[in-house]
């Protein structure tokens, strides 16, 4: 097995075990307007409005189910795992819902085209080569349209490094009701209880204190205790993740196809890096 065919295998693992977790989820659409709006900014509906869009990686469609209020022209979302099902009947006729591999460029430009903004959330750091995604997610993109991506930090996330991921590497092999409700929820009280302390402690202080993964708390804080489970299991089903620093993602945004002045690369709640940019004309 050459190591091109060994990696659409992995990825091909890789979104099966999502789907798992997508397609057994309690509500296909788990994330919030607020989570939603914070993920995607600086994009907003002024920017989105009438425009065609693309998701790589849209799993279950929870992102989608928001992205079609924004006043869109057309929406797509792809994802190599079976949670496209789900997706699609959460979704019904208000996006357009594919089975395909997010690495292969030239198929998707043949098959999909180009659109004026396409995304890809959490997803990119999941994909055994991200720089596969990161080059559709720039290629599919119209010139003068924009890209916007969030993939998990290296900076910010020894704790699940040192902690989470390791356990990971063992678990991810067990059958996924296993790995959810004897692994996950076991694990999920204790970063239930964390977070909520976390949200206690900011509301005292007013301020940011320097504890692991502080501002994380505060954002997943706000969410009850299946939301806590949802992403536990979602942090332990796969069998690839990668911590992406800072030095990594400007390196992708050194494109020649990507406009220099437009490109940007926030830190979001201390763990997870938000880029994107704009496709020169």
């Amino acid at each position: 097995m050459d190591s091109t065919t060994s990696n659409q295998s992995i990825d091909q693992e890789t979104a099966d075990k999502f789907a798992s977790s997508w397609n057994n989820v309690y509500d296909p659409s788990v994330y919030t307007k607020e989570q939603f709006l914070d993920w995607i900014a600086p994009w907003d509906q002024d920017n989105l409005a009438e425009k065609s869009v693309l998701e790589l990686g849209c799993g279950s469609g929870a992102l989608l189910f928001h992205m079609k209020d924004m006043g869109v022209e057309s929406l797509i979302g792809l994802d190599l795992g079976s949670s496209v099902e789900t997706a699609t009947k959460l979704l019904g006729d208000k996006a357009q819902v594919e089975v395909a591999d997010i690495t292969k460029r030239a198929e998707l430009e043949e098959r999909f085209g180009q659109r004026d903004r396409v995304y890809s959330i959490g997803v990119l750091h999941h994909l055994t080569v991200p720089e596969d995604g990161v080059d559709s997610l720039i290629a599919l993109t119209k010139p003068g349209g924009s890209f916007h991506g969030w993939v998990y930090a290296h900076e910010g996330n020894w704790v699940i490094r040192s902690v989470v991921d390791p356990i990971r590497k063992v678990v991810n092999h067990f059958p996924w009701w296993l790995t959810k409700f004897l692994v996950a929820l076991p694990l999920a009280l204790p970063f239930f209880m964390y977070s909520k302390f976390c949200t206690l402690l900011n509301s005292v202080s007013g301020t940011i204190l320097p504890l692991p993964m502080f501002s994380y708390m505060i954002w997943i804080g706000k969410r009850g205790f299946s939301f806590h489970h949802h992403v536990a299991f979602d942090q332990l089903v796969t069998p690839m993740t990668h911590y992406i620093n800072k030095e990594r993602v400007e390196k992708w945004l050194e494109d020649p196809r990507v406009l220099p002045e437009s490109r940007y690369v926030i830190f979001r709640n201390g763990n997870g890096w938000k880029f994107g940019g704009k496709i020169k004309t």
